[in-house]
This record gives structure tokens, C-alpha cells and sequence, in this order.
């Protein structure tokens, strides 16, 4: 039984089956490679009273399934505000890097006509088997066993690779072995699923991947489910947008933006 997507091994964090993604079982899928990087940041930072407001990853290369490092760095410390950087690593090779806004959270009062609007869904009630891969019916030929397979879902709406989809999502098992996961860290491992859940497809074997996912938290989810609608959309340049709003119980949380470009589903790796 898996029990997290990174086990940590010294000053490497060493993926589990359960990180890899759709595209090749010998890379991983992006949102353990944010979520992990979120983390990082999220630990590296000297003031607990702050929350992760804004992260930005871009995805330099595929991620490979090999032990990583992680490197951080506090680009400004502040009692307010903190900005921190990150690099991934798979040996000398730089992977992915991402940037991250820490903000306090404090009492104001909004008025209503600057308030977020209540959720329109309740999340599920009741246990949920189906993974995100069941519930929205994809093969994964090419990688059968990822955060695909271990991310649980229940559609709402779309997810059927016509640029548009809404879900509730949970992530059932830790981003590290042994460390909880935070309500911000989980959001970022799951918000790269928005392009997925408003996969476009282009027509035969070709959709859309992408190289970045910037995430903005304007509060921390509340409970295990994520909710996540999806709107994709392409210019004939070959450059596409994601834009997803992350929801909860009660409203909205935050949104995510993830730049998309056309990619033909790879023949099955050995």
C-alpha cells in the first residue's frame, strides 16, 4: 500500500509509484512536482502566522521518477509578507523552479458587494472509491499507476476533454510520508489537475500539456475536498490558457492559471 507521494531519504525525496503521471510511467505527474515544491517553501519559511498566497512552478523538463533535492531560498522576509524561491533537482539537472508569496491573514471587514459568492455544490457525503482516472474514464495505457490513480474524484460536470469540466477532488494520502499535509500544500498538489479536468482535446491522439501552473490562494481550503472548475481555451498559435477556480464548501478559494501546448499521447514505454 502507497502511503505518500515522496518519501524523504536523507536530503533527497524519493517518489513513490504514485507520483507519476499520465503521460509516461517514467515521469512524474505535475502535481507532486508543486505540491513538493510548496511544501519546501511552505517549511523554509521562518513565520508560521503567514500563508501561501500566490506559487508559482514552471515545469522546465519532465520530472524524472529518481530521487530529488529541493533548494529554497528567502528572496524577502517580513512580518506581513514573505517571498521565497525553489529549485528542483534530479542530480545536477534543474527540473522545475517556482517562486512563492507568503501573506498574513487578519480580521477586515468587506463589504458585500466585495465578497465572494457561496459555493454552488456540496461536497461529497459519503466514501468515494473512484479515482480521478474511473470517474472521468481515461485509459492511461501509457502510465497506469500515478496521481491519476491515487487522486480520488467525483464529476460534476464535463471532464471530457472539451476544454471545460468541473470536480471534487481529494488527495488520500500525504505529499511527504509522515508530515501532514497543509490545506495550502494540498491545494497546490491538486491545482494542476485543472488541465485535466478542463482537458482540451485537439482531435485524434493530440491534447494539451502544461508548462507552468501558477496558483493564487485568497483563504485556506476547508475539509478533504477540492473543488476545481476547469475552462480551457487555444489560439490558433498553438497557446493555450487554463483557467481554474478552486472551490470548497463555502465558496471559493483561489484560482489557478496553467499556460497549455498541443502534445500527441506517446507510445507505450517499457
Amino acid at each position: 500500500m502507497i502511503e505518500a507521494l515522496f518519501r524523504r531519504e536523507g536530503d533527497f525525496f524519493v517518489p513513490t509509484p504514485s507520483s507519476r503521471g499520465p503521460w509516461s510511467r517514467h515521469h512524474l505527474h505535475g502535481g507532486p512536482v508543486v505540491g513538493l515544491m510548496a511544501h519546501a517553501m511552505e517549511h523554509a519559511s521562518d513565520n508560521a502566522s503567514l500563508n501561501l498566497t500566490r506559487l508559482t512552478v514552471d515545469l522546465l523538463r519532465p520530472a524524472p521518477d529518481a530521487p530529488l533535492t529541493v533548494t529554497t531560498r528567502l528572496v524577502r522576509g517580513g512580518s506581513r509578507l514573505q517571498i521565497l524561491e525553489a529549485s528542483l533537482l534530479a542530480g545536477d539537472t534543474k527540473v522545475a523552479r517556482a517562486s512563492a508569496l507568503f501573506l498574513e491573514h487578519s480580521q477586515v471587514a468587506v463589504p458585500e458587494y466585495g465578497r465572494f459568492s457561496p459555493s454552488e455544490y456540496e461536497p461529497p457525503a459519503g466514501p468515494v472509491e473512484a479515482n480521478i482516472s474511473e470517474a472521468a474514464g481515461w485509459t492511461n495505457q501509457y502510465s497506469p499507476v500515478g496521481l491519476h490513480s491515487t487522486a480520488k474524484a467525483v464529476l460534476i460536470d464535463g471532464v471530457k476533454a472539451q476544454g471545460q469540466g468541473i470536480a471534487w477532488m481529494k488527495l488520500p494520502v500525504p505529499v511527504v510520508e509522515g508530515i501532514e499535509t497543509s490545506p495550502g500544500v494540498m491545494a497546490a498538489t491538486l491545482c494542476d489537475f485543472g488541465n485535466g479536468v478542463g482537458q482540451l482535446g485537439l482531435g485524434g491522439d493530440v491534447g494539451c500539456i502544461n508548462a507552468d501552473a501558477t496558483l493564487y490562494l485568497h483563504r485556506m481550503p476547508v475539509g478533504e475536498w477540492l473543488g476545481l472548475d476547469a475552462r480551457s481555451r487555444m489560439q490558433d498559435t498553438a497557446v493555450g490558457l487554463v483557467e481554474t477556480t478552486l472551490f470548497d464548501r463555502h465558496g471559493p478559494v483561489g484560482k489557478v492559471m496553467q499556460a497549455i501546448i498541443p502534445m500527441r499521447m506517446p507510445g507505450a514505454e517499457g
